[in-house]
C-alpha cells in the first residue's frame, strides 16, 4: 500500500493538488460519488475537503439510501449518481469519483455528463487507469489492480492531498507524506501483528457459530466511515469464495433513525452504544474504534461489551490501552483524525485477508492441498465479486 501512494503522490499528486487548490480558492461547489468500499472513501474526503473550508458546498451524504433505492428501482442504478448531479450540473466545480474497476456504470455515466458540460472530474481508479473516456480534469490511478491495496492508497492519497489543499501551504504534499510515513514508522508491527492474528481467530470462529461481530465507532467522524466500510468488508469479502459459509451477522453504528432518536430522547449519548450491546452474547466479537479510548461513551461501550462476555478488540490513537483486553487493545500512531482513518481502512483490510485465508483452509478437506494461507492472503477478492453481475431473476414462490 505504501508503494502504490508512493507512486500516486508522485506521478500526479501535484496535479490533483492544483486542481483542489482551484477548486478551494475558487469556493466551487463539490459533488463525490462511489459503490461499495468506495462510497466511504468519497464521503471522508469530502467531510476532510468541509472541515479545512467551512465554506465549501459538498455533498457529505452523497446519496440518501432511501432515495438511491427508490430510483434503483424505478429507473435502474446505472442513472443513480448521474440523475441527481444533472440538475446541478451547471454550478458544480469539481466532481470527485472513486472506482477501483473504472468500469461501474453509474461511474462512467458521471464522467460522460460531466464531460458533455465541461465539468472538472478528479476519478481515482484502479490499474493504469486507462477504463474511463474522456475526461476534463485528470484521471488518478493507484498503479494496482488489486480491490484492497487500491482502496487504501486512494483514501490515504486523497487524504493527504486534501490536507495539503486545505492547509498550510508552506507544508507541501511531499512533506506530508514522509510525516505519514514517519509516524507509520512508529507503530509497534509485533503488537500489531499479534492483534490481527488474535482478531482473525476470533472472527472466524464467530463466523463459524453463526455468533455477532460488532463494528461500532461511538466517536463518529471520518472513523465511523472507517468502521463503516470494514463492516462492509466483514459482511462481503471475509467469506467471499469459501465453500459453506454463509455471509456473518455483522451489526455497525446505528442508523441516522436511530441516533437521532438516541439525541433527542436520551440525556446520556453514551446510552446509544449501550443499549445496542445489550443484545451481544458470550462469543460475539466487538470491534471499538475510538479516538480516545478513555472517552466516556467508549468506556461505556467496553465495560457494556465485557458484562455480556463478549470479545473486545480496541483500536485507538489516544488514550490507555484497554487491560482486560490484553493482545487485543492496539494503540495506533499520532496521526490527525483523516490519516487515522486511512490507516484503520488498512488494517480492517488486512484482518479481511487473513480471515478469509483462515475459513479457506479450515474449510480444506486436505490442508496440504490448494494455495497455501499466504497465497490465499495475497489473492485480489475482486475477481471474485458477483455483487455486480446480474443475477438470473429467481419466481416467487407459487407464481410461473
Amino acid at each position: 500500500m505504501s508503494a502504490a501512494v508512493g507512486w500516486m503522490l508522485e506521478s500526479e499528486g501535484a496535479a490533483a493538488e492544483a486542481l483542489m487548490r482551484k477548486t478551494v480558492a475558487e469556493g466551487s461547489s463539490v459533488r463525490g460519488f462511489g459503490n461499495g468500499g468506495s462510497s466511504a472513501i468519497v464521503r471522508s474526503v469530502l467531510a476532510q475537503l468541509r472541515a479545512g473550508h467551512a465554506g465549501l458546498d459538498v455533498n457529505e451524504a452523497m446519496v440518501s439510501l432511501a432515495a438511491m433505492a427508490y430510483k434503483a428501482q424505478r429507473e435502474g442504478y446505472r442513472t443513480v449518481f448521474s440523475g441527481g448531479l444533472a440538475d446541478e450540473i451547471d454550478s458544480v466545480g469539481l466532481v470527485l469519483v472513486a472506482s477501483v474497476s473504472g468500469r461501474s456504470e453509474n461511474i462512467v455515466e458521471t464522467v460522460g455528463l460531466c464531460h458533455r458540460h465541461g465539468v472538472p472530474v478528479l476519478a481515482a481508479v484502479g490499474g493504469r487507469g486507462d477504463q474511463l473516456g474522456p475526461v476534463d480534469g485528470m484521471v488518478w490511478p493507484t498503479g494496482a489492480t488489486d480491490q484492497q491495496i487500491s482502496e487504501d492508497a486512494m483514501l490515504t492519497a486523497l487524504t493527504l492531498t486534501v490536507a495539503a489543499s486545505t492547509g498550510p501551504e508552506h507544508l507541501p504534499l511531499s512533506d506530508r507524506r514522509e510525516q505519514y510515513l514517519h509516524a507509520l514508522a512508529a507503530l509497534d508491527t509485533r503488537r500489531l501483528g499479534q492483534w490481527i492474528e488474535a482478531a482473525t481467530r476470533a472472527v472466524t470462529d464467530a463466523i463459524r457459530h453463526r455468533s455477532a461481530i460488532y463494528v461500532l465507532c461511538p466517536d463518529g467522524g471520518p472513523l465511523a466511515l472507517a468502521g463503516e466500510h470494514f463492516a462492509h468488508n466483514l459482511h462481503w469479502d471475509a467469506p467471499l469464495g469459501v465453500g459453506g459459509i454463509r455471509p456473518p451477522v455483522v451489526i455497525s453504528d446505528p442508523s441516522l433513525a436511530d441516533m437521532s432518536a438516541i439525541y433527542n430522547d436520551h440525556p446520556d449519548p453514551a446510552h446509544g452504544v449501550r443499549y445496542q450491546l445489550h443484545s451481544a452474547s458470550a462469543g460475539d466479537v466487538v470491534f471499538l474504534l475510538a479516538y480516545d479510548s478513555h472517552g466516556r461513551t467508549n468506556l461505556q461501550a467496553v465495560d457494556a461489551a465485557l458484562q455480556a462476555g463478549a470479545q473486545v478488540f480496541l483500536l485507538h490513537r489516544d488514550g490507555p490501552d484497554l487491560h482486560a483486553a490484553g493482545r487485543r487493545s492496539q494503540r495506533l500512531p499520532p496521526v490527525d483524525d483523516f490519516g487515522l482513518c486511512c490507516l484503520v481502512q488498512s488494517i480492517a483490510h488486512m484482518v479481511c485477508r487473513t480471515t478469509r485465508a483462515a475459513l479457506a483452509t479450515d474449510s480444506a478437506p486436505d490442508s496440504g492441498a490448494g494455495p497455501s494461507l499466504l497465497d490465499l492472503m495475497a489473492q485480489d477478492l475482486a475477481p471474485r465479486r458477483e455483487l455486480s453481475n446480474p443475477a438470473t431473476a429467481v419466481a416467487l414462490e407459487g407464481r410461473p
